[in-house]
């Protein structure tokens, strides 16, 4: 049976039951007890004869669909609503419908009737326990002022699966059952949808995604570096890059589409390119092995970068130099979130340089475990002045780009394992005070560019495999003082221009030492005018 005719059945039996209640009603309100009684006799056998004809009009029904639906290989007993649910059904609609029984107005000055102790359908005493009715008899409505009132015991028996059809009582003593709810489907449960909070677009430092500083940084980096090399995660380069895109905690962060705290030259320069090009020289001389001033192990971790930077005490060479400086003496390790000025080892210009504050101005290392190779981004620092990493195992060449550093006036790399030619574009630092490159492998010839270090003052070459002669343009080295060229290959004679430099010479030059391979019984160089001679 489908919940639609469940619905409809109890409808109807409901309906039947409140007629029967208004009949009843009408009896007590206007009628004679004898009416009442024979509208009441009337009513029950038709309230029986109903239920047993529903009844047997179900069990036919039943088995009709239970023969269509064995077809379909279906039974009746498989479908949700059985007899069981028709009589819930039934009951729940008929409680929810409101008692019309209109309810008699007893007469003040009649006596109230005596029930009569003999009628087992008379009002029972409120203190008599209930009486059990049996489960075979159909449902009847007692009269309570009526003493015929009685069950017929001649009715046939009520289906005793089908629980019985109980009217609202209809004596004036009687309470009427609280009125249920109406029935009404349970929804399936839902799950309300979040409530979303409207709320800005989120914003990023630089107003650039990460995503966005990645690309821009790169494209950056690209004047400064071959950005082939960004492509081989083992290249300082590309962890140069990494670093200052992913790890770098400087605060506040550095934009590549801002310029922002640091060395910008007078606003030409974005400061990210000299940070990025130190870190670039930091991998390339395996900074990570130096014996101190390495970076923290973790850089957004306060503990692993305290930890680094008491294990940094690296100062920069004093030079007594007029200009103001920034982290000269300053100790904290590489890479950590300071400004660049205050690593180990660094110095910078000062505020009273306005193009060049927070520029380095000095990068200086010695006998602290730097190897590696020489980064070319080192180029970059073009406010650099004093270059100096000694006492180290850097290897390669030097880069021809170091000739870009114009300010330059002392690059000191000696006891390295330098090898290659000194690069012509060195030549060209006019500014350049010492060029210090002894014990090193260092090959090729002394340039005859070397006349263009108008101001150099400190020339050390020795101890490497240069070959050749002393170029004659050596002599215009006016502000010479110190030459040291021994423990080479070099051959030949010493020029007369140099020798006119000595400051034995009338009138006196400048140049107090001058040192060759003169010595020996087979002289590499012959030189008159040396201060001391090796024997190479």
């Amino acid at each position: 049976m489908t919940l639609k005719s469940a619905i409809l059945l109890a409808g109807c039996l409901s309906s039947s039951g409140v007629a029967a209640n208004a009949v009843n009603a009408n009896a007590h309100a206007g009628a004679s007890p004898a009416a009442a009684a024979g509208a009441e006799e009337i009513m029950r056998p038709k309230q029986s004869r109903y239920l047993r004809n529903r009844k047997r009009h179900d069990v036919r029904r039943g088995a009709a669909l239970n023969r269509k639906l064995e077809r379909q290989g279906r039974r009746k007993e498989d479908i949700d609503l059985t007899a069981e649910d028709v009589g819930f059904w039934t009951r729940h609609l008929q409680g929810s419908i409101p008692d019309l029984t209109p309810k008699p107005t007893p007469n003040p000055t009649d006596p109230p009737a005596t029930p009569n102790p003999t009628d087992p359908s008379a009002t029972p005493n409120p203190t008599d326990p209930p009486a059990t009715p049996n489960p075979t008899d159909p449902p009847a409505t007692p009269n309570p002022t009526d003493p015929t009132s009685t069950p017929n015991p001649t009715e046939p028996p009520v289906n005793p699966t089908e629980p019985p059809i109980t009217p609202f009582p209809t004596g004036p003593a009687a309470t009427p059952p609280p009125t249920p709810a109406p029935f009404q489907p349970t929804p399936s449960p839902t799950t309300p949808s979040p409530t979303v909070t409207p709320t800005d677009s989120p914003t990023f430092p630089c107003n650039l995604t990460p995503d966005e500083r990645a690309v821009q940084i790169r494209e950056l980096m690209s004047s400064v570096s071959d950005p082939a090399l960004f492509d081989d995660p083992s290249t300082p380069q590309a962890q140069a890059l990494d670093w200052i895109t992913n790890e770098d905690a400087i605060e506040p962060i550095l934009c590549p589409n801002q310029i922002g705290d640091g060395c910008s030259r007078g606003g030409d320069v974005n400061p990210l390119v000299q940070r990025y090009s130190l870190a670039v020289f930091y991998y390339a001389s395996l900074g990570d092995e130096w014996t101190q001033c390495s970076a923290p192990s973790d850089f957004s971790d306060p503990a692993s970068v305290a930890a680094a930077d008491a294990a940094c005490n690296r100062v920069v060479t004093p030079f007594g130099v007029s200009n103001q400086r920034v982290g000269a003496t300053s100790t904290q390790a590489w890479l950590g979130p300071d400004n660049e000025c205050q690593w180990g080892g660094i110095a910078c210009w000062g505020d009273d340089t306005p193009n060049l504050a927070l520029c380095i101005d000095q990068l200086d290392f010695e006998n602290d475990g730097l190897a590696g190779t020489l980064a070319n981004e080192v180029s970059e620092l073009t406010s650099l002045r004093f270059l100096i990493l000694e006492q180290g195992t850097i290897s390669g060449p030097i880069p021809s780009d170091y000739g870009d550093l114009e300010r330059l006036l002392i690059l000191d790399m000696d006891f390295n394992e330098l090898t290659g030619d000194i690069p012509d574009e060195i030549y060209s630092l006019t500014n350049l005070q010492q060029l210090d490159l002894n014990d090193n492998q260092i090959g090729g010839s002394i340039s005859s560019k070397i006349g263009d270090l108008s101001f150099l003052t400190f020339f050390q070459i020795d101890h490497n495999q240069l070959s050749d002669t002393i170029p004659t343009e050596m002599g215009e080295l006016t502000n010479l003082r110190i030459a040291f060229l021994s423990d080479n290959d070099i051959t030949g004679e010493m020029p007369q221009e140099v020798c006119a430099l000595r400051n034995t010479t009338n009138p006196n030059g400048v140049l107090g030492v001058l040192v060759t391979d003169c010595g020996g019984p087979n002289p590499q160089v012959s030189c008159s005018c040396c201060s001391s001679c090796s024997e190479g």
